[in-house]
């Protein structure tokens, strides 16, 4: 790959090449023609009116699709680099051929640039080395010391591109310039790569396959063992489907960030065949997660490791926070939340009116939470300063990464948990 300059080497590429076709001795020699690389409004107008001379510029950059797509992915679950990305771009030139008409100089350059592009369709290692080389030395091009255009694994290729007369009239119209004779090419492809280093796995100490007469693991339902209960610590979860018990290893089930022990059926559920049943424990925090059931091998002493050998496919599981009133005092108010908080989670507390409110009193109220900092340890209470929060009678909600817990009937109405103020 190559680094962010390659751009300009394959534009210095270029020119070089046409540089070096009219220095060799040809039929019609045009003298005093120079190559440049300028904006083909500034052929008519300064230095450069009534000079001889090709011009070289990239007037279209476009992504190469299929070159991009070689390097999915680049980055792990985790977001650390694989590989270092690779940017796939083709590059388009307009190549204008400038000079006295009468003695029809344009069409005798543009006739070198045919011969010499078509001759030098491929940009070789050779070629794009002596151009880094040959203009290194200018000081308006001494960056070209730095390309690493050579390197690359893909060669640049140049082709012609035909351009229909609206084509070309529209193009010269947005370049704000008169016409020139022109020649539009394709520069493909050009891989730019990031300047990062990526983080590489370990060697594999030890190659280990595994083969299972049975399919891996299906899921096809996950519910509540109490038919309507919503998922919340210490709810005993069914899982249904087919495959789930290896005939080698163990069985395990993990549901978001959290490996839960399975279980067997309860006795009064009247189990079926294809079922597991796990406890939600209060190492899943509360949010959307992914339920997946996996085989695992079990570890030999000289042998490989215990490792992952079949996943099924996942399921979403919504688990919901529940909360308590912990403690009141003169300065603040202290909840108690489960499961606890996990680093980053966004924690709101909802607080909604129970007895009549005044003119001036607000009927809800809604107190954000700072999160657990990162390495810190899970947070089972929260607190909430007095100065925040309006005396009455409150209901008690609370709201962890968007899934709010829920409120307690008393009677006909939802009464707990409550909170009382003063």
């Amino acid at each position: 790959m190559s680094n962010s300059l390659a751009l300009a080497a394959v534009t210095s590429t270029i020119r070089y090449v046409l540089d070096r076709s009219l220095q060799a001795p040809h039929a019609g020699q045009v003298g005093g023609a120079a190559v440049t690389t300028l904006h083909p409004a500034a052929l008519t107008t300064g230095d450069l009116a009534g000079d001889a001379g090709i011009n070289v510029y990239c007037y279209l950059a476009t992504p190469n699709h299929a070159g991009n797509l070689t390097d999915l992915p680049t980055r792990r679950a985790n977001g650390t680099l694989t590989s270092r990305p690779v940017a796939a771009i083709d590059l388009h030139y307009l190549v204008t051929c400038y000079g006295e008409e009468a003695s029809l100089e344009p069409q005798r350059l543009l006739g070198r640039v045919v011969v010499a592009l078509k001759t030098s369709s491929v940009l070789t290692r050779d070629v794009v080395t002596a151009a880094i080389a040959a203009y290194s030395d200018d000081a308006a091009t001494a960056f070209l010391a730095d390309a690493d255009l050579a390197a690359e694994v893909e060669l640049v290729k140049l082709s012609p591109t035909p351009l229909s007369l609206e084509e070309m009239s529209k193009l010269w119209g947005v370049l704000d310039a008169p016409y020139l004779l022109s020649q539009a090419y394709l520069a493909t492809v050009v891989l730019v790569s990031a300047d990062a280093a990526p983080t590489l796995a370990l060697p594999v100490r030890q190659r280990s396959l595994t083969v299972s007469p049975i399919a891996p693991p299906q899921l096809t339902d996950v519910a509540p063992l109490t038919a309507g209960s919503p998922f919340l610590s210490g709810t005993v979860i069914r899982l249904r489907g087919s495959g789930f018990r290896p005939t080698t290893g163990v069985v395990q089930v993990r549901v978001g960030p959290a490996v839960l022990a399975v279980g067997e059926p309860a006795e009064d559920s009247a189990p079926m065949p294809g079922t597991l049943d796990i406890l939600l424990t209060d190492q899943v925090p509360a949010g959307l997660h992914a339920v997946v059931v996996q085989h695992v091998s079990v570890a030999v002493a000289g042998g490989p490791p215990s490792r992952v050998v079949a996943t099924s496919n996942s399921l979403p599981l919504l688990v919901r926070p529940t909360v308590t009133v912990a403690g009141v005092d003169a300065d603040e108010v202290t909840f108690a939340l489960s499961p606890p908080l996990s680093a980053r989670q966004q924690v709101s507390v909802l607080l909604s009116r129970l007895d009549e409110a005044g003119a001036d009193q607000p009927s809800e109220l809604t107190v954000v939470v700072p999160p657990v900092a990162d390495g810190d340890a899970p947070l089972a209470q929260i607190t909430v300063p007095r100065t925040e929060l309006s005396d009455g009678r409150w209901l008690v909600r609370v709201q962890v990464d968007g899934v709010q817990s829920l409120p307690e009937l008393v009677g006909e109405v939802y009464g707990r948990p409550a909170l009382t103020l003063p």
